[in-house]
């Protein structure tokens, strides 16, 4: 699987506040889940709540279409920027 950076953009506010009430209801397990199949898997999202319309998420999958498919119809809540990361430097140690 390839490393990408997704940018996530809310395509309004009112999505933003639907999106933010589902994840209220869902823990990290149901999460996993949900957005782990044999074509991609989410690794972690960084995004500040409902101060921005603007979400990042790694993902490692097979192909940018993998990761809009395990979305399924939350990918439509999103102008979507899928970019493949080929370098990634990891300097956790």
């Amino acid at each position: 699987m390839k490393d990408y950076m997704v940018e996530h953009t809310f395509k309004s506010e009112e999505i933003r506040e639907q999106y933010f009430e589902i994840m209220k209801s869902m823990t990290a397990d149901d999460i996993r889940k949900n957005m782990k199949n044999e074509n991609a898997n989410f690794q972690m999202n960084w995004n500040n709540e409902k101060n921005d319309m603007v979400m990042y998420c790694w993902w490692k999958a097979n192909s940018p279409q993998a990761i809009l498919d395990t979305l399924g119809d939350m990918a439509a809540m999103f102008d979507n920027n899928i970019k493949e990361m080929s370098n990634v430097m990891d300097v956790t140690g």
